[in-house]
């Protein structure tokens, strides 16, 4: 009698079990059968901040600590650069800390009147209870020194559409996700997208003299321009399409004030001509070393003229300058030298002992 009963038994589990995944599905495909309760996510309310926007700025990562800090120019990297690892701990702490990442666009307005233009400053809108924050990369190009020292070697699109990073060697070369600054913003934001309002990455400030983004498009006359010139071209569009914004970084990286007048000029044609036409235009630029010529009026109308209108410098991170055609905005870099200098004092951003890589540093 049992082992009549038994299978009978099982055939009913089995049948009840299908008829309930068939009806599921059914109910969800045509909104048939039970009623299903869908889970509203609540929408953030939306203020205008009244506080100061901080602007914070990294180098390219060193995705191989053990060269960087131990070879010839170890006290180089040191001071100016951070690790993965440190990058990932940093975005946790001011994301802890409710900052969240706005577009620098919506910091300002340009309105041209009777041919005179002006450059306003708008209150930014974001949600209730957080604080607006910009990021800066500087020298995105990966140069032939960084490569040398443990960087990634450039920046890519892989067959889904996403940015990764590329490092050659010799396997073939790898790709990674999470040992670049801008591959570990975006993985960070996919992770916590509350961390970027109206879809807001960055800023990236290129200098043109070895390439952008790992592309060696500096020789124009060279062989091999076309093609580098289109993988960037790529990249960099695809780049804008995820909400990251360019910047120059001049094109030498010189310190403006001490640059000669014809130089200036020469290496600002340069810039346009190398990487304005990979990146598109853009009205942000990034003095190399903090170095600003608003006292020198020549130097900065000529940087006008080529509508470059909003001005970085190096600081504390808060607060700008604004004037009719032009605003400068102070950054605050985050390296090693931050890392230092602030570890002992209450105005540091973040818990600095929580984010140092305390094996490499």
């Amino acid at each position: 009698m049992r082992k009549n009963i038994l299978p009978i038994m099982l055939t009913l589990l089995i049948m009840t079990s299908c008829y309930t995944k068939d009806a599921a599905s059914k109910s969800d495909s045509k909104n048939e059968g039970a009623p299903v309760v869908e889970v509203e996510v609540p929408v953030p309310k939306m203020v205008y901040y009244e506080g100061d926007l901080l602007n914070i700025f990294f180098h390219p990562l060193v995705s191989r600590p053990e060269i960087a800090f131990s070879g010839d120019m170890k006290d180089f990297f040191m001071d100016w650069y951070i690790t993965p690892d440190e990058l990932k701990k940093i975005l946790n702490e001011l994301y802890m800390d409710d900052y969240v990442l706005v577009h620098i666009d919506e910091f300002y307005n340009e309105i041209i009147t009777d041919g005179v233009k002006k450059i306003s400053v708008n209150k930014l809108l974001v949600p209730e209870g957080k604080k607006p924050m910009v990021i800066s990369i500087d020298d995105l190009s990966y140069y032939e020194f960084t490569i040398e020292n443990g960087s990634v070697h450039k920046l890519v699109i892989d067959t889904h559409g996403k940015i990764a990073a590329w490092t050659d060697n010799a396997g073939g070369g790898e790709l990674s996700y999470d040992l670049d600054v801008v591959t570990i913003i975006e993985g960070f934001i996919a992770q916590h997208p509350d961390f970027s309002v109206r879809g807001a990455k960055g800023i990236i400030a290129l200098t043109g003299y070895e390439g952008v983004l790992g592309y060696r498009t500096q020789n124009l006359q060279d062989t091999g321009y076309a093609k580098e010139a289109e993988e960037a071209v790529a990249v960099a569009n695809r780049l804008k399409e995820l909400g990251w914004r360019f910047a120059s970084h001049s094109w030498g990286h010189r310190n403006m004030p001490e640059t000669s007048m014809s130089r200036f000029i020469w290496d600002a044609d340069r810039w346009d001509s190398e990487v304005r036409t990979i990146v598109g235009d853009t009205d942000l630029f990034v003095y190399p070393f903090g170095e600003g010529v608003e006292h020198l009026p020549e130097k900065h109308k000529e940087l006008r003229k080529r509508n470059f209108h909003i001005f970085f410098g190096v600081g504390n991170g808060f607060g700008y300058v604004q004037r009719q055609e032009y605003i400068f905005i102070d950054r605050r870099n985050i390296d090693g030298l931050y890392f230092r200098v602030f570890r002992n004092l209450k105005a540091q951003l973040f818990d600095i002992d929580k984010v140092i890589d305390k094996e490499y540093r």
